[in-house]
């Protein structure tokens, strides 16, 4: 399983990368301009990943098919808290971290879609893989508003804004609650496929710009850093790729939860900083070359974290 899990996942990396690398040249050149990237997040956030949760929500979200749904949204609550907690007792120690606030939204923040959705296939076949999609689904029910409320607070403290309350009434969080409360009373039928399909086809988009902001960033910001830029992504990088799994399989190991609960702790942790962060970013340097760095090292330091915690979930749980 681990060298399936390792090929698995570096190609997975490997193809975010170059598809949002081709995709940035296209659009701008190796010399990307900062303008091209505020509309394409603008595109993102207000309309590609707002249509992808409400059609999801309504379409996917039963809660009565599955027991205690409840607690797979938690445990990405609990992943990102302890994520951001080990930031921050970090941080108080080693006084020289830089943006405080966007190291801790790196460190707690992780990617939870796009690489559990390649590597499921290796973990699970036919009716397991399905009903593992639809945990995955359960899991990410409220990652975005967490994100969108706090990670979002996170960000724009590091470089100075304010925010009021009425900057989390955002359209992705506006698109959880109403989709929610649409699948919650069992109207998923009530929403006519002419509202429907224009919506899926607008989220189809969400993947394809996440890569390409994300390879946009990388491009502008990673040229640009010197010797100096890397010390946060590396202990970004020791703290979300080696610590927080470590302390994730200690946990398992010790306390043994049911087996998609330690499926999802294991994975979870293992994951590389959220892209999502680069797509929010202030267009500040020095955040932006944190993020892409956060992005890049934790990314490639995934495909082994990955296929050792996963390896270490298989021993205890087979």
């Amino acid at each position: 399983m681990f060298l399936e899990l390792f090929i698995t996942s570096f190609s997975g990396i490997v193809k975010v990368f170059l598809i949002g690398f081709a995709g940035a040249v296209m659009l701008g050149g190796l010399k990307i301009r900062q303008g091209i990237l505020d509309v394409l997040s603008a595109l993102f956030v207000r309309v590609a990943l707002p249509c992808l949760i409400f059609t999801n929500m309504v379409s996917q979200f039963r809660p009565d098919e599955v027991e205690h749904w409840w607690v797979f949204p938690l445990l990405a609550i609990g992943l990102f808290a302890g994520g951001g907690f080990l930031a921050w007792f970090y941080s108080r120690i080693d006084r020289t971290v830089g943006n405080r606030e966007v190291f801790s939204a790196s460190v707690a923040f992780h990617n939870s879609i796009m690489l559990p959705l390649a590597i499921a296939p290796v973990l699970f076949h036919d009716s397991r893989l399905e009903q593992f999609l639809s945990l995955l689904f359960l899991y990410n029910l409220l990652a975005v508003p967490a994100f969108f409320t706090v990670g979002i607070w996170l960000m724009h403290s590091a470089n100075g804004t304010k925010r009021s309350v009425w900057n989390f009434l955002n359209p992705p969080n506006i698109a959880t609650v109403s989709g929610i409360t649409i699948a919650a009373f069992g109207f998923h039928d009530a929403v006519p496929s002419w509202i429907m399909s224009p919506m899926r086809s607008f989220g189809a988009l969400t993947s394809p710009l996440s890569m390409i902001i994300v390879g946009g960033i990388v491009l502008v910001s990673i040229p640009k850093a010197r010797g100096e830029d890397w010390a946060d992504p590396v202990k970004i990088m020791i703290l979300k790729s080696l610590v927080l799994p470590v302390l994730a399989c200690a946990g398992i190991w010790l306390f043994r939860p049911p087996e998609y609960m330690a499926l999802f702790l294991a994975l979870g942790s293992a994951m590389p900083v959220g892209s999502t962060l680069a797509v929010v970013c202030p267009p500040d340097e020095s955040l932006q070359k944190q993020i892409a760095g956060g992005i890049v090292l934790t990314s490639l330091a995934s495909i082994p974290a990955v296929s050792l915690t996963m390896s270490v979930f298989a021993l205890l749980y087979t």
